[in-house]
């Protein structure tokens, strides 16, 4: 059977209203009036007024003289939400969103970089698709996409979001569930719901659809990828899948299982938006600590320590580890590397604030930027107790060495 875009939906007998945090916020009828020439009139204007926050309901006095109350609402809250989405999404100003599944979604940066690895696959299913930000990124390589999700309101969505990308022909919506929808996909992705009242859940066993039931409804080596929350812990890691994590920027974004043929690794660490990947079937074995503090400290990218690569890391750049627990390297010669912050060592020693600060002050150093890692000690209190004076600017260091705290002055390399 061939895999073609055709939109499914379930009759819906009574109007059905969004509701995120208890409150009713975006209706899926007037969302579809939205979606009119009247509804686009209406967002023009609302895109106009600029609307933030603070002027909503300023904003929402002035459309309703030209709107109804339902419709000036909805469209100053998609003005509001497309500025919120730009940090996510290239297209923003042509998407749509709710508050929670805008929080959610995955940016367009991320949903590209996953979606190369289905390559081949023809047909993708998008399970608990949100407002489309992976389907999206499927259709936009070539692929075939169902978008499954219970909320008909953010099936919509999809719909409006890939007619905007140019990729409807690409995408077929499905209301309905991601456990027992009908499917023709040759492979899948599921982003299962990680919240529920304003709880964050990090065991996968805790989402809605929790992983073992999203596994159990595909074969055993069915090509699976499952977005689950980065800060996992490792016993929750199936033994059989390659557990991804992923940063942007810098920041740890998320962590993605690929079961079945998707699968290449144990652990991955990738960093975006270069796509520097970072990979082992098997922990190194664990590695001697440095003597003492070298020339170079290395502070590696957060993917990196939550994969659990940092002495894959250490091996590559001929770097040591400075203490069991805190994830930092030396080393005597600088080896340029994506996969962590370089520092060049000025100063070590035990931590004790007053010599710190006598060194500061020795070499005029008034502004610090103070980067804690295993340190117990309160950053703010360590700050007041410097009295930072002059031009100079370093980076502070509080950590462990071998155990004992410890002040590093340092200057940043790349």
């Amino acid at each position: 059977m061939v895999c073609v875009p055709k939109l499914i939906r379930f009759k819906v007998a009574v109007r059905y209203t969004n509701v995120e945090g208890g409150r009713a916020i975006m209706d899926l009828e007037v969302f579809r009036q939205l979606l009119t020439p009247m509804g686009q009139g209406a967002l023009r204007r609302a895109v106009g007024l600029q609307p933030t926050e603070a002027t909503f309901l300023v904003n929402s006095a002035a459309l309703r003289k030209h709107h109804s109350p339902e419709l000036a609402k909805i469209a100053l809250e998609t003005a509001l939400l497309r500025l919120k989405a730009r940090d996510k999404f290239t297209d923003a100003d042509r998407m749509y969103f709710t508050r929670e599944a805008l929080e959610q979604s995955t940016s367009d940066i991320v949903a590209r970089h996953r979606a190369a690895r289905f390559a081949g696959f023809g047909c993708v299913a998008d399970l608990c698709c949100g407002i489309g930000g992976d389907a999206l990124a499927f259709a936009s390589a070539g692929l075939i996409v169902e978008a499954v999700d219970l909320d008909p309101l953010r099936i919509t969505m999809t719909e409006a979001n890939a007619a905007a990308a140019g990729v409807s022909d690409r995408v077929r919506g499905i209301v309905g569930d991601a456990l027992t929808v009908p499917l023709e996909a040759k492979a899948a992705f599921a982003d299962p719901n990680r919240r529920s009242d304003n709880r964050r859940f990090l065991s996968p066993e805790d989402y809605t659809p929790s992983l073992s039931a999203i596994r159990a409804r595909f074969p055993s080596n069915f090509p699976l990828a499952v977005k689950i929350a980065p800060g996992v812990a490792k016993s929750d890691l199936p033994p059989d899948a390659e557990a991804e994590f992923v940063s942007l920027h810098g920041e740890l974004k998320e962590c993605v299982l690929w079961f079945g043929p998707l699968r290449g690794a144990t652990r991955r660490a990738t960093l975006l938006p270069s796509g520097e990947t970072l990979a082992a079937d098997a922990p190194s074995d664990s590695l001697p600590l440095a003597e003492q503090v070298g020339a170079v400290i290395y502070d590696p990218d957060p993917a990196v320590t939550r994969a659990g690569l940092v002495h894959e890391l250490a091996t590559r750049i001929n770097a040591e580890p400075i203490d069991f627990e805190v994830q930092l390297l030396t080393s005597e010669q600088h080896t340029v590397t994506p996969f962590a912050t370089a520092f060049g060592v000025e100063h070590s020693a035990p931590f004790h604030p007053k010599h710190l600060r006598d060194y500061l002050r020795e070499h005029q150093i008034g502004r610090v930027t103070l980067i804690k890692r295993g340190s117990p000690a309160d950053a703010d209190d360590v700050l007041k107790k410097l009295k930072l004076d002059g031009p100079n600017h370093r980076t502070l260091l509080l950590t462990r060495v071998a155990g004992a705290h410890t002040a590093i002055v340092c200057e940043r390399l790349n």
